[in-house]
């Protein structure tokens, strides 16, 4: 076994790791699983250890030696191969016996490595930050009240390591902190209390925005698609999670405009334009969450917000849904563009007292359907446009008409492609 986790070969490594991890759990001996597990850890944190020296050693060198590059590269590879085995470790090793975790001793020995990994100048390569993430990450998960009192420490690492690349990994660890902080054993373990924890998390996202908007702004959207999509990955977390901290959050306003923004302004990369697509549905499709109670009584109290940027931004979104659909987007982001018209149609349609589309609804919908900007074809003809209204107005009149209403829109998004004749409608129009 010390043989496989030391060939340096990064897939073997990490799959001998999961299989030993896989085995070990099983094992009704805490102490004997406790013991294999460190035997298992041992060898590639050694291996960080001769590779921590090995970078330093290059770095020392000349600058510019064929030599010293030679060295750093493959020190350092063997450094990201020794991380992706730690987390394998760890990853499947999430079971405890009484009060003891079987990865206690495993942590105690790879705690220092991993502060020396992450307090090291020389290893600022993405590769490296972002399997040293992964381990954080995996450790939040599997070992909440061990990490809970060196939370504010990585949390800080991770936020000014941020700043200064704009890794994205970063912010992934963001979103595993933010839904790992929705148990009460390691808020407590990181003592705080819920109002501790709201206003931690609330200045965290503050701050995340803040740098993440002028970095936006001076690049552009479609220049930096992976910092775009973990910005609305962590901010979905939020939703579900913590909203009190995403509600009470200064940068909320300016957070769902820019979402609004991406629609467009991502220029149809996957990724990015569907995490903007996913934030924007759940947030102005809230009430059609499964979430608990506490939470939903939380998103009652901001429902006034909701609305608000909604009448700000609400037409829009629905022009860009609308467009995208007529062929703008790639066609398999039609579903996300659905879904989030449909959301808004919901939202506006419920928010009525007697339960029928209201004038704004119908008028932000005829704009978006006579937008020659949007729609510029032959395709759609007046009596597209008036069918599509009708036809949508009726579906956004039942949340649980979702999938039907998904089906008419990606046929409409057809139709304006010349991919299908306007007398599919007639089916929903029936309907």
């Amino acid at each position: 076994m010390e043989a496989a986790l030391s060939t340096g070969n990064a897939n073997v490594m990490a799959n001998v790791a999961e299989g030993c991890a896989r085995v070990c759990v099983q094992l009704k001996d805490s102490s004997q699983t406790k013991r294999i597990l460190t035997s298992c850890a041992m060898p590639p944190l050694h291996q960080s250890r001769s590779s921590l020296d090995a970078i330093n050693n290059a770095a020392s060198l000349q600058n510019g030696s064929g030599v010293a590059a030679s060295q750093m590269e493959a020190a350092t590879q063997t450094l990201i191969s020794c991380l992706g085995v730690l987390k394998q470790i760890i990853r499947f090793s999430d079971a405890s016996v009484g009060e003891t975790h079987v990865l206690t001793d495993v942590l105690t020995a790879a705690w220092p490595v991993l502060k020396d990994i992450s307090t090291n100048p020389n290893c600022r390569s993405e590769e490296v930050f972002s399997r040293l993430i992964d381990v954080h990450s995996q450790l939040l998960s599997a070992v909440p009240s061990l990490i809970g009192p060196h939370f504010n420490k990585v949390i800080t690492f991770v936020v000014q390591a941020y700043d200064d690349d704009f890794n994205p990994s970063a912010l992934d660890y963001v979103s595993a902190a933010v839904e790992a902080f929705d148990s009460e054993a390691l808020v407590s373990a990181a003592g705080l209390d819920d109002q501790g924890k709201t206003t931690l998390f609330a200045q965290l996202l503050s701050h995340i925005c803040q740098r993440t908007f002028a970095y936006v702004q001076a690049k552009g959207p479609s220049d930096c698609p992976q910092v775009i999509k973990a910005l609305f990955e962590v901010s979905q977390r939020y939703l579900i999670f913590c909203p009190s901290a995403l509600c009470s959050c200064p940068e909320l306003p300016s957070l769902f405009a820019l979402g609004t923004v991406c629609l467009s302004e991502c220029k149809g990369e996957v990724e990015s334009t569907r995490a903007a697509l996913i934030f924007l549905t759940q947030f102005v499709g809230w009430k059609q969450i499964r979430l608990p109670s506490a939470k939903v009584a939380i998103l009652e109290r901001f429902a006034s917000s909701v609305d608000s940027l909604l009448v700000q931004h609400g037409e829009t979104i629905i022009k860009s849904c609308i467009g995208s659909l007529a062929g703008s987007a790639p066609q398999i982001l039609w579903p996300s563009f659905s879904e989030c018209l449909f959301a808004i149609m919901v939202h506006i349609i419920s928010g009525t007292q007697n339960g029928e589309p209201n004038a704004l609804l119908q008028t932000w919908l005829q704009s978006a359907m006579t937008d020659n900007s949007l729609l510029s074809n032959a395709h759609i003809t007046p009596e597209v446009t008036t069918s599509m209204v009708n036809i949508l107005c009726e579906f956004g009149k039942d949340s649980k008409a979702k999938p039907k209403a998904k089906l008419c829109l990606m046929d409409f998004g057809r139709i304006a492609n010349g991919e299908m004749t306007p007398e599919a409608l007639l089916a929903y129009s029936a309907a």
